[in-house]
């Protein structure tokens, strides 16, 4: 789901760059060597799936070899040569005085001679030799000189193509090389669109899985604010959503019950008093008892099977309500961008607002829904056209409607509303010597007037869907099972606190060694605890300034012989 993301975004610039290597040989003269700096932004993985990319797209047309170069694998132009010369020929040339390439046992060659790679290149007829530089930034300047001067004197016999990833800019990237390197090579700049977080939380929320989770809005805000305070990869991003939904499969034993179908026969007892201690269960027994269903109520509480059945409706119909919810979270983000609302909400904070049952009395519905009372007759084609794919009941009929309306009206300009405010104006007038104001409408057009009804109509279907589709999820019966909503796990794992782990560690060391020396002390020290551990309490028990005399002496007390005739001694022989 994510790679379509990326496919999508990414699109139009592997395209660009696969271009410019296809057809980078006409354009150059014989020492030029064709380059592409590619402006990735902060993320890495954007620019591997990118020459991933490239390099399948013209494998298609060509023979190509494409060798990644990472800063951490060359320290000098011999190694970078090397690395070059092994890749392309999948020879692991490391004598250098034996070398070999496989085809020309006779000749004996340096394993950093590019005659190597030209003999390989000749022999396999291979189009291009792309050299995919990372980080582009962090190579060592002098180094990259001297590796497009080598590689530009070999361009007439190895049809080099050089890669750059560029997370800063062209011009920063420049300065690194000397106008010398500058010539030798010809250039095209092409700039990656950057993924967007909301894209991609978006197709991970929206996707329908078989063991279907949704992130409650508390985490869902935590990931996002870590996204923006540490500024990390899409990768990242897409394993912190990963995590939050094998966290709650795996660690949550009720995650069993989210397997579609739900066995029919019942698990363990354990299983069932779990159900019957989360508060939404409670709940349901509640209102059983307030409606005096006192029958259902005990055998929910007595009976398994009957619980068993419960359970599986009650995850059946949270499925269908929070799928519905989602569906009207896309409508209302799809009338947004349709309408071109200027205060657009974003997918994630729509649905964060959601998830927390705060959408349905929210702003953004009201907004939304005065801006689609406004809206011409064009725009509400468009609109309704992008909500074909919704469930929304009568939408083509109120389409064909609105564009037999189009198809009668007078003129050029499109059919307005009464509701649209541009159309009306202030009216003054004097009465004994006072102004009074009011507003006046401008007159509407028997067409206006047909399609101001069609617009109320329209209106209607979308409130009475939002009404329905926007739930309160803490509401719904069982929704600990469906909805991961716990915080604590993620920051753990995503922004640990080592140091609080480790004073821990040192202040109770029967915690995490679990031998018996050490139970009976449960507060204090002990001549049994780990040397460190008694060290580190005594630092805590001193002041500002330590006396190591005094320290040494607290510290033999615990940890030395029981009598000591000649303690005094001994000290000053220590010390």
């Amino acid at each position: 789901m994510i790679q379509k993301v990326f496919e999508s975004t990414t699109a139009d610039t592997i395209s660009q760059v696969g271009t410019f290597i296809s057809e980078s040989g006409e354009a150059c003269t014989e020492a030029s060597v064709p380059t592409a700096l590619i402006v990735i932004g902060p993320s890495n993985s954007t620019y591997t799936n990118i020459v991933r990319s490239v390099e399948a797209q013209l494998q298609e047309k060509l023979d190509v070899a494409v060798v990644g170069i990472a800063p951490s694998q060359i320290v000098n132009l011999k190694s970078a040569l090397k690395l070059i010369n092994n890749r392309v020929t999948g020879a692991a040339l490391t004598n250098e005085e034996d070398g070999l390439p496989r085809h020309e046992q006779s000749s004996r060659r340096l394993n950093y001679d590019l005659q190597v790679l030209c003999d390989h290149v000749r022999f396999h007829s291979i189009a291009k030799v792309i050299l995919a530089f990372q980080d582009s930034e962090t190579f060592d300047g002098a180094l990259l000189n001297d590796i497009v001067g080598v590689i530009s004197s070999w361009q007439d016999r190895i049809p080099f193509v050089c890669l750059f990833s560029i997370k800063t800019s062209v011009e920063l990237f420049q300065e690194k090389l000397h106008p010398a390197t500058i010539q030798c090579l010809h250039g095209a700049q092409f700039r990656v669109t950057q993924i967007d977080l909301d894209s991609v939380f978006e197709t991970l929320a929206s996707s329908k899985l078989e063991k279907r989770v949704w992130l409650g809005p508390g985490i869902v805000r935590s990931i996002m604010q870590t996204q923006q305070d540490s500024i990390q990869s899409i990768a990242s991003f897409t394993r912190s959503l990963q995590y939050a939904h094998i966290t709650h499969i795996f660690a949550n034993p009720l995650g069993v019950f989210l397997k579609d179908p739900i066995p029919t026969e019942t698990f363990q007892a354990e299983l069932y008093e779990c159900v019957r201690n989360l508060d939404s269960f409670r709940q349901r027994v509640e209102e059983l008892l307030d409606q005096k269903g006192l029958d259902t109520a005990r055998r929910l509480l007595h009976e398994n099977t009957f619980l068993h059945e419960q359970i599986k409706q009650g995850i059946k119909k949270g499925k269908k309500d929070l799928e519905s919810l989602i569906a009207a979270v896309e409508l209302i983000a799809s009338i947004q961008k349709s309408l071109e609302v200027r205060a657009t909400d974003s997918w994630c904070n729509l649905y964060t607002q959601a998830m927390a049952g705060q959408l349905k009395e929210s702003p953004v519905v009201r907004d939304t829904l005065l801006a689609v009372r406004k809206s011409s007759s064009d725009t509400m084609v468009k609109m309704l056209e992008d909500l074909a794919h919704s469930p929304l009941p009568d939408l083509l009929a109120l389409l064909d409607e609105v564009r037999q309306l189009q198809s009668e009206k007078e003129g050029t300009e499109p059919l307005r509303s009464k509701h649209d405010t541009n159309y009306a104006g202030l009216r003054t007038t004097i009465v004994s010597h006072k102004v009074e104001l009011s507003k006046q409408t401008a007159s509407l057009s028997k067409q206006d007037l047909s399609y101001s009804e069609l617009v109320n109509r329209v209106d209607a279907m979308l409130n009475n869907y939002l009404q329905e589709a926007l739930i309160t999820p803490r509401e719904l019966f069982l929704h600990e099972i469906l909805i991961y909503d716990f915080k604590s796990p993620h920051r753990e794992v995503f922004a640990p606190k080592p140091r609080h782990s480790v004073e821990r560690a040192l202040s109770l060391p029967r915690d995490y060694l679990g031998c018996d020396c050490c139970k009976g002390t449960q507060h204090g020290l002990s001549a049994t605890h780990p040397v460190t551990s008694i060290l580190y309490q005594l630092f805590l028990e001193s002041g500002a300034i330590i006396n190591i005399s005094d320290l040494w002496s607290a510290f033999n007390t615990i940890v030395g012989p029981e009598e000591n005739e000649d303690e005094d001694a001994e000290q000053e022989k220590t010390l």
